[in-house]
């Protein structure tokens, strides 16, 4: 514990000892505490200073006569703890966001103290009257770290951006690394045999196994000094014009030129699967054209129309 951390804790606990011997002898406080006369005396008189609030009626307020000190007003330190509805509140909300985080809390604990505020508070505290959610890359890159520190296998849902698919696979960890501001775990994965870089902010669901990971003892980590993304030369290189509201595509998805044309933005990018490019711009409405190659382009607008028409056809 630190010395700032001691005289905290000290301050807390003087009040309330004073109060129940009445008058407190200066030396013998001293000693019950673990420090002289005159340290007490210098932390007694920053009592002075403290209070609910700045005004001097709220303020802690002490009597010293002789070798004797007396409070005359305890600014409520003296007192069990109660909560506010607003204080228990934040305390649950707190709470319940460390219950979300997988390894953050250990032997139930917050769990136990969540339930004990709940019922102290009643009916002052709605427990959906706030909707706490981790983000995806909080929640999973707390389980990646703890999978890495203890070694254990992980069962994911991957989203591939190249192939526009989810994927289940089983992988063993090996490290946590942020590149570009950006999470990834990379991992031995057993389906590609092989090792594997995953993103962190497109893991959709993981649960950390209760299985060892297992690691072949010859695999090489990944040298990402020059980027984590290295486009194969056989990807089709695609451009996109991103309208309003879809210029988060040029971030999501990896891309070799990002260039501002008027309102919109140009993108160029490699894919492994094109059918993911027409998946995009059907979801986008309008908002996502393909400026290249001509028969992606094409293809696109062909789907596009053939869509439209079975619509209308109904």
């Amino acid at each position: 514990m630190t010395d700032t951390s001691d005289k905290l804790s000290r301050l807390l606990a003087l009040v309330p000892y004073i109060v129940t011997q009445g008058v407190a002898s200066i030396s013998e406080t001293a000693a019950t505490f673990g420090i002289d006369e005159a340290q007490l005396r210098k932390e007694l008189e920053m009592l002075w200073m403290c209070g609910r609030s700045s005004g001097p009626e709220d303020l802690i307020d002490l009597m010293f006569e002789g070798d004797t000190v007396s409070v005359t007003y305890d600014g409520g330190l003296s007192r069990p703890l109660k909560l506010t509805s607003t204080e228990a509140m934040t305390l649950a909300v707190a709470l319940r966001t460390l219950t979300d985080v997988p390894g953050a809390t250990q032997g139930g604990a917050a769990e136990r103290a969540l339930t004990k505020i709940e019922a102290a508070a009643g009916q002052h505290l709605d427990p959906d009257a706030v909707d706490i959610r981790l983000t995806g890359r909080d929640r999973w890159g707390q389980l990646a770290q703890q999978a890495v520190e203890q070694r254990r296998a992980v069962e994911l849902d991957y989203y591939s951006a190249a192939r526009d698919e989810t994927t289940h696979r089983v992988i063993d960890p090996v490290r946590v690394f942020v590149a570009e501001g950006i999470g990834y775990l990379e991992a031995w994965c057993r389906r590609a045999g092989a090792m594997r870089i995953f993103r962190i902010d497109r893991i959709e669901d993981a649960v950390l196994l209760d299985e060892p990971a297992r690691v072949p003892p010859d695999v090489q980590l990944t040298d990402v000094s020059a980027g984590v993304y290295r486009p194969a030369p056989e990807h089709l290189l695609v451009e996109l014009r991103l309208g309003p509201g879809w210029e988060w595509v040029g971030d999501y998805y990896p891309c070799e030129t990002v260039t501002p044309d008027g309102a919109s933005l140009r993108v160029t990018l490699r894919v492994a699967n094109p059918t993911w490019v027409a998946a995009l711009v059907r979801r986008s409405g309008g908002a996502v054209t393909v400026l290249a190659p001509d028969w992606l382009a094409r293809d696109v607008q062909t789907a596009a129309a053939q869509a439209l028409a079975a619509y209308r056809d109904r």
